[in-house]
């Protein structure tokens, strides 16, 4: 009887370290964020917006056709291309500026794409809006902030 306790508490310590070493080697989406020419400032994507389109994960990156506002919305949530609660961030970030057709124009360089954060806002008797924030640009950009969150 005791031999069979070992050996279950065995097999599901095994699976157990299999698990966590499977999901450990996993890496998060590329984020690839598609910029009207010249944009400088703060991206805001909003989540769980009803009726705005789904993103997508293709070839394990997300793009953002970003606007020039810089609003996106999606009825996607927050967590969408996590790997796990420890592990939400994106693996790559990149930038590309688009002409009006959305043809890749220029990258930006990895250091103008600046800081950013996940957030949520309620104010009373409304939903909840759940948001992530990137900046683009120089640091005197980034000192300004994101007025779109305002």
């Amino acid at each position: 009887m005791k031999s069979k306790i070992g050996i279950i508490v065995l097999t599901l310590l095994v699976i157990g370290a299999v698990y966590l070493i499977m999901n450990s080697n996993k890496k998060g989406v590329d984020q690839t964020y598609l910029l009207p020419m010249d944009f400088k400032g703060c991206v805001v994507i909003n989540y769980e917006v009803k009726g705005a389109p789904p993103l997508k994960i293709e070839n394990n990156e997300i793009k953002y056709k970003v606007p020039k506002d810089g609003i996106v919305y999606t009825s996607s949530p927050m967590e969408f291309g996590w790997v796990n609660k420890k592990h939400s961030g994106s693996y790559q970030s990149k930038a590309f500026y688009v002409d009006k057709n959305g043809d890749i124009v220029k990258e930006l360089p990895q250091e103008e794409i600046r800081f950013g954060a996940t957030g949520s806002i309620q104010e009373e008797g409304e939903q909840e809006r759940k948001y992530y924030y990137q900046i683009f640009g120089s640091e005197e950009v980034e000192n300004q902030g994101c007025p779109q969150l305002k």
